[in-house]
């Protein structure tokens, strides 16, 4: 809460772009023939949208894995980061079964 109030009340948080490492974003990015996913995670209505967008312009397939309640299971180590549980690249088919 110390951080939060340092913030302005307009702020937003969105939990994103940490689930693949540098290789695999820049190796990944517009695969064919089904894109690879990056995970985000946000309370935030607008701001989850803003961040999907961006994801999918950056070649990927944006999933929502929930809140920032759940933005733990992407970080490094999470069941859903490609240095933890799940251990590799994901299609947004594959990652349905996951969220």
């Amino acid at each position: 809460m110390l951080i939060s109030g340092l913030l302005p009340d307009r702020a937003r948080l969105v939990k994103a772009f940490g689930t693949l490492g540098a290789e695999s974003l820049e190796a990944a990015a517009n695969r064919s023939p089904e894109r690879a996913v990056l995970f985000y995670a946000a309370d935030d209505t607008q701001a989850g949208e803003v961040v999907a967008r961006l994801i999918a312009v950056s070649g990927f397939s944006p999933v929502r894995v929930g809140g920032i309640d759940q933005s733990i299971r992407i970080e490094v180590g999470g069941d859903l980061h490609e240095y933890g549980k799940l251990g590799k690249l994901v299609s947004a088919e594959e990652a349905a079964s996951l969220v």
